[in-house]
């Protein structure tokens, strides 16, 4: 009796297992790269990015942060015609409407949840073969989707540079629930291309 109920309940949850997964997997890869990565600052110098606490990322984090405050200056002038700011290094200072400085850094890389989506992607029990497509097509979706977050802040903060901070903090749940919509793409996709796989009761 109670092995029935055990299977039954097993077989109402099956349709929403994927979400625990999920759940689970960014839960566990958030704190894998909390206490993965360390920054140490020194005088008058640029932080340093520690792997491990031996490994010194700062040399790609900072050309990653270099790539997207081109992308992101090139976007604002030469596409958008946006004016009345100045970047330097790796801050935009607004000038027009009001001051106020913007700087990028290595955590506004996306860089992390590049790896957590990857991760899930990766470690997923189904679908083995197409996950050589999805890793990287995902992958550029949520670079894509981290360079638009950035746009979209730094438009609007240049306007109103007092909405920062609550803007900042309200982007990166967005950013998770754009990840999640893909997320349940990916599933769809997946249960698609594989075989159910049914609770035996036996």
């Amino acid at each position: 009796m109670k092995k029935e109920s055990l299977c039954q309940l097993l077989q109402k949850l099956t349709p929403y297992w994927g979400m625990f997964y999920f759940a689970l997997m960014l839960f566990a890869t958030h704190f894998i790269w909390k206490y993965s990565f360390t920054e140490s600052l020194s005088m008058g110098g640029a932080p340093q990015i520690w792997l491990w606490q031996w490994l010194d990322c700062s040399y790609f984090f900072d050309a990653c942060v270099d790539i997207i405050c081109r992308v992101l200056d090139w976007f604002f002038s030469s596409v958008l015609g946006i004016e009345g700011y100045v970047m330097q290094g790796h801050r935009f200072y607004m000038i027009e409407p009001v001051r106020s400085v913007i700087a990028i850094v290595w955590s506004c890389t996306g860089m992390k949840q590049l790896f957590i989506f990857t991760a899930m992607l990766l470690f997923y029990p189904r679908a083995h073969v197409h996950k050589l497509w999805a890793m990287p097509t995902f992958g550029a979706v949520v670079l894509l989707l981290n360079m638009v977050r950035l746009a979209v802040l730094l438009y609007h903060t240049k306007q109103a540079p007092e909405d920062f901070a609550s803007w900042h903090e309200a982007s990166k749940y967005v950013f998770y629930a754009f990840m999640f919509a893909m997320w349940v793409i990916w599933e769809e996709i997946a249960s698609k291309c594989t075989t159910k796989h049914a609770v035996s009761c036996r």
